[in-house]
């Protein structure tokens, strides 16, 4: 069976290969931050009318990273002397701040929208799939996306989010606890078939010989039988249950040393990685055809599979407005911004969050009912939102802000030229395996 080795190989190795470049990209991120800071501690030696932040004796912390936000404008090319973003930025796109300016404050916006919404709509195509076969669709499935952004609406708009988080946080013991009762389909279907062949006297596995034979070389139908396609699929399920980049500074700022937060992600992702291996291989050996999500392979009726479904719906709703919500203070951050004469941020009014984040549910379910099943969604996904902004967005930060870096004179020059280097080969591995994965997983 070596195209079952080779399919098993590839899957061990890759994903320990994605899980290693979540963990340098994350790294990236945090170099970018501790450039700017570096930055801050830098005196300016620019013209006689600029004063350097040495001298006014600014010595803390918080006072040299406030020169970062930008208090001199004698030259613009340089970081120190942009003006600071507007309130309420996020850490991430602080960093394409201080990079592009507006322009890539802009474009971080935009593609973090996109990210939280093309999530959003695989989380909502998961949950109109689950519903599917138990008793509580409708028959229509455009009426059952209606009916669930409906529902979640009231779910948007509340003012503390802590017990969805909390809610959201128990669906690893629900997801346990359906993977359960997967195997145990997947372990009585192996006791069937081994009864029925021991009681024929093996006809039955012989005369499902060549269909079995066919697909026995790769329990993955993904590699090497399908080839770039089966891999794009692979790639962007894989890249979508690692896709913990936009999460960076969230995890930094909540830690006591954040300077530990590389080697924390390191063995963190390493352990999830090998947790990933093993039930993949696991349950690719209970199931060695699978071509959709386990959820499909448990029967369609019964106590049982019902409630394995709803729990699955639940913890899914759950999570949703974690994704709605932030998505809809990008919009409304926007919209305030642009109304205030003052081009202040003001908070949004009850009616304009209400609108705006129905409208964001009810597009992305308008949307979610016209799309396949649920892996296809994740696997497209993966590749086009969470693989540009795991892979793609980091290196190009990096190198930006290692160019502002380079152009105030700091030290490390030889270091500084190195590094961009390793940017520009990063950002062109990581763009060219984005737009390569999305096609093929697009046109599928």
């Amino acid at each position: 069976m070596p195209a079952n080795k080779e399919a098993s190989c590839f899957f061990v190795f890759g994903t320990l290969l994605i899980a290693f470049c979540i963990v340098y990209c994350m790294k990236q991120l945090c170099d970018a931050l501790e450039c700017l800071v570096r930055l801050a501690e830098t005196p300016i030696a620019c013209s006689d009318d600029t004063i350097s932040p040495v001298e006014e004796g600014q010595t803390t912390n918080s006072s040299r990273c406030s020169n970062i936000f930008g208090r001199y404008k004698h030259d613009q090319c340089s970081i120190k002397f942009r003006d600071p973003p507007p309130e309420g930025t996020s850490s991430f796109s602080k960093l394409g701040w201080y990079a592009l300016g507006d322009l890539g404050l802009w474009s971080i916006d935009i593609m973090m929208l996109m990210y939280l919404s093309f999530i959003t709509i695989a989380f909502e195509v998961a949950i109109l799939s689950f519903v599917e076969p138990t008793p509580f669709n409708t028959g229509e499935k455009l009426l059952d996306g209606i009916i669930l952004g409906l529902v979640l609406v009231p779910f948007c708009i509340v003012d503390d989010l802590s017990a969805l988080s909390k809610l959201s946080r128990t669906g690893l013991i629900v997801l346990g606890l359906s993977m359960s009762v997967i195997a145990r389909y997947g372990l009585k279907g192996h006791h069937d078939i081994e009864y029925e062949y021991t009681t024929t006297g093996g006809t039955i596995w012989s005369g499902e010989t060549d269909n079995y034979n066919e697909n026995e070389g790769s329990p993955f139908n993904l590699f090497p039988l399908n080839g770039i396609e089966g891999v794009s699929k692979w790639f962007g399920c894989i890249v979508f249950s690692f896709g913990i980049v936009p999460l960076t500074f969230n995890f930094r700022e909540s830690m006591a040393e954040p300077e530990k937060l590389p080697r924390t992600a390191m063995i963190s992702m390493s352990l999830v990685g090998v947790c990933y291996i093993i039930i993949g291989l696991s349950f690719l050996y209970l199931f060695p055809n699978i071509e959709n999500d386990l959820l499909a392979e448990i029967p369609s009726t019964g106590l049982l599979a019902t409630t394995t479904r709803l729990a699955m719906i639940l913890v899914a709703m759950a999570s949703t407005p974690l994704l709605v919500v932030p998505c809809g203070e990008i919009i409304e951050g926007k919209i305030t911004k642009s109304a205030n004469t003052n081009g202040r941020t003001a908070a949004p009014s009850k009616t304009l969050m209400i609108i705006i984040r129905t409208c964001i549910l009810l597009v992305t379910v308008s949307i979610a009912v016209k799309l396949p099943g649920f892996v296809s969604v994740l696997s497209f996904v993966g590749c086009a939102a969470v693989s540009m902004v795991s892979f793609v967005l980091p290196p190009g930060l990096h190198w930006l802000i290692l160019g502002k870096r380079f152009h105030d004179g700091s030290e490390g020059t030889n270091y500084l030229q190195l590094s961009r280097v390793c940017d520009i080969m990063i950002l062109m591995g990581g763009f060219a395996t984005t737009v390569i994965t999305t096609w093929f997983t697009g046109s599928q």
